[in-house]
């Protein structure tokens, strides 16, 4: 059995190239979300923070993390 104990928001945006032409990309991490909230929810805010940035979101990303608990 596990504990969720942590989850994070990440969000990755396209900034630009590099002199190669290679895609160049940054993260945003929003960490202390609740690991209750559903992907659906999660993917609604990230939608919402990505509006209000000047680049492209390429992906949305959820961290989680819990704890393994033996239930015998």
């Amino acid at each position: 059995m596990s504990n969720p104990y942590d989850t994070r928001l990440i969000l990755v945006f396209y900034v630009g190239d590099d002199e190669d032409g290679n895609p160049i990309e940054r993260s945003k991490t929003f960490s202390r979300v609740k690991p209750t909230a559903t992907d659906e929810d999660l993917y609604q805010v990230a939608q919402a923070l990505a509006s209000l940035q000047t680049h492209l979101l390429v992906e949305t990303e959820r961290a989680d993390r819990a704890t393994l608990i033996n239930i015998e």
